[in-house]
C-alpha cells in the first residue's frame, strides 16, 4: 500500500508543478513583418526605428509595441492614441509641434512619451 500511495503523490506533485506553467507574466509581442513608416502601415511592433528621422510622420493610432525608437526624430510628428508599451524611447526627439500619445501639444517627455499639460498640472499628475 506504501507503494500506491507514493505512486499517487509523485503523480499528483507532477500534475501540480506542470500546472504551474510559466512564470512569466509578459506576453510576447508579435513583430511586424513590414517596417516600412507610411500612412498605410499601422503596424509596426518591434521594429528598429532607432535614430531614423521620423519628422512630420503621421503615426496616430500605430502600433509602436515593442518598437526601438531610440535617438529616433519625432519633431511635428503625430503619435496620439499610438501603442507604444514595451518601445525602447531614450533619446527620442520631439518638439512643441509633436502631437503626443495623450494628444497634447509636445514636447512628449513624460513616460509613454506624453506630454505634461495644463490638464495633468491642474489634475496634480
Amino acid at each position: 500500500m506504501n507503494r500506491q500511495w507514493c505512486l499517487a503523490l509523485l503523480l499528483l506533485a507532477g500534475l501540480g508543478l506542470s500546472a504551474c506553467g510559466s512564470s512569466s507574466t509578459a506576453s510576447p509581442i508579435a513583430h511586424s513583418s513590414d517596417c516600412t513608416v507610411v500612412a498605410s502601415n499601422p503596424d509596426l511592433a518591434g521594429c528598429d526605428l532607432a535614430h531614423r528621422d521620423l519628422r512630420g510622420a503621421d503615426l496616430q493610432g500605430d502600433n509602436l509595441r515593442g518598437a526601438n525608437l531610440s535617438g529616433a526624430n519625432l519633431d511635428g510628428a503625430n503619435i496620439q492614441g499610438a501603442k507604444v508599451s514595451r518601445a525602447r524611447i531614450a533619446g527620442v526627439v520631439t518638439n512643441k509641434s509633436t502631437v503626443c500619445v495623450n494628444a497634447e501639444p509636445g514636447p512628449c517627455k513624460k513616460s509613454g512619451l506624453r506630454s505634461f499639460s495644463t490638464v495633468d498640472a491642474a489634475q496634480g499628475h
